[in-house]
């Protein structure tokens, strides 16, 4: 059990770091909820196929699909589609120091739902983060003032919202609920239908002769690895784990991100947002550190 753990926690950490470059190299040419659907079309069709092969199908009730499309909705055409949309105007790393407001998100709303109970190392870590968050700011407030700028972080923001009111709504779980692999396979095929839809409905000219083979590698590597192998792997954590630890993980995705986006897309890494990190990561270690007994 131990290592199965192990495991999906190096899935969740590493491979959804990579997915923030992965967006980035494919929004260069691909539509952002096109690539999104497309995406998870993919990742849901070879859990389907795995399913049906293993004879695991299951039989869906109008319950159990109602729940698969609040979450799909929440989870992957709000959080994972806004995620792609915001990168067509702002950089990986940024995209990926954004995000590791979800775990604060996360906590929030326990409190608010009295799932946790408030404390001097919760208060202490949240301020942390909080400067943290304004350190990478300060210096790029002006930014703001640009409009396809602003409405990367406002999507961005969205979707970390809506990430965190799904992984609530997952953990708390629900009775005569569809095995981990069937539901996440309902939830892909839904989202990838909807998001497509999407982005027909916004632009109906799509020219597919224009997309890079670039661009459809990265599109692939997020169907396989951020999909199939990442969401696979934060459903059965969530199940297993306590929410706002599970989305501490983002904390690991961010190094990845920056890392990865300095070392392949020439994305600049100031001494700032280094300060940045090293904050909002202790501030996350302090709210979820607890002493051995």
């Amino acid at each position: 059990m131990k290592t199965k753990l192990y495991l999906a926690l190096f899935c969740v950490a590493f491979f959804w770091g990579t997915t923030f470059l992965a967006i980035r190299v494919g929004v260069e040419s691909i539509p952002p909820f096109i690539l999104a659907g497309i995406r998870n079309l993919i990742s849901g069709t070879i859990i389907f196929c795995y399913l049906f092969s293993q004879k695991k199908l299951e039989k869906v009730s109008p319950k159990q699909f109602f729940r698969a499309f609040v979450l799909s909705i929440l989870m992957i055409v709000l959080a994972n589609g806004l995620t792609t949309y915001s990168e067509k105007f702002i950089t990986s790393g940024l995209a990926s120091l954004i995000s590791t407001l979800s775990p604060f998100c996360v906590l929030v709303l326990n409190l608010i739902m009295g799932y946790e109970k408030l404390s001097v190392k919760t208060v202490l870590g949240i301020v942390l983060g909080m400067f943290g968050i304004f350190l990478i700011y300060q210096s790029s407030l002006s930014d703001l003032l640009i409009p396809e700028y602003r409405q990367g972080i406002c999507a961005l923001l969205l979707a970390i919202l809506a990430w965190a009111v799904g992984t609530i709504i997952m953990k708390r779980g629900s009775e005569n609920a569809l095995s981990m692999l069937m539901n996440v396979c309902v939830q892909m095929l839904i989202a990838g239908v909807v998001l497509c839809m999407t982005q027909f409905y916004l632009t109906p000219d799509i020219q597919i002769e224009t997309w890079t083979t670039r661009s459809i590698s990265a599109m692939i590597y997020l169907a396989l690895f951020g999909s199939v192998v990442g969401y696979v792997a934060f459903s059965y954590l969530i199940s297993q784990l306590p929410a706002t630890k599970v989305t501490v993980l983002s904390y690991v995705n961010v190094v990845v991100a920056l890392f990865l986006g300095w070392l392949i897309l020439d994305e600049i890494i100031t001494s700032r947002i280094v300060i940045a990190t090293i904050l909002i990561i202790s501030g996350v270690v302090i709210v979820n550190y607890k002493k051995a007994k």
